[in-house]
């Protein structure tokens, strides 16, 4: 169930700064921020101990990836400020930022739609099937 949180928490996130970019489209000088935790989330989601590749003893070898802890994980927000798109120093790409707003507007549907299936089996597990 974390793990949905902080999928969900994270894609709002990148909703707001894709929401962010598009409304500075005619903004002088203005950068596009990106949103980047896919990586990040499956690094932390990897080192803990529910994970399959977590150590159950001391002689196995350890794992290199740098452990994360779920409960404190956060998106990273970044600036792009190497690429500029138009003469008035912005680089914010209303195709691309559409597109991205649209992929974006998929996965939080997904994962919510998935956060609700587990709610409910959860909620049938408890009631045992009654209603």
């Amino acid at each position: 169930m974390t793990v949905l949180q902080k999928s969900l928490d994270s894609l709002a996130i990148q909703h707001e700064v894709i929401a962010n970019n598009i409304a500075n489209i005619d903004t002088p000088n203005f950068k596009r921020s990106v949103v980047s935790f896919q990586d990040k989330l499956k690094a932390a989601i990897e080192t803990t101990p529910e994970s399959p590749l977590w150590r159950t003893n001391p002689m196995h070898m350890p794992n290199s990836v740098k452990s994360i802890s779920l409960n404190n994980f956060q998106p990273d927000i970044q600036t792009i400020n190497d690429t500029v798109g138009r003469n008035d120093g912005n680089n914010v790409d209303m195709e691309m930022e559409s597109a991205l707003l649209a992929q974006n507007n998929l996965l939080y549907n997904s994962v919510a739609d998935v956060t609700g299936r587990y709610i409910a089996n959860l909620r049938h597990a408890i009631t045992e099937g009654k209603q």
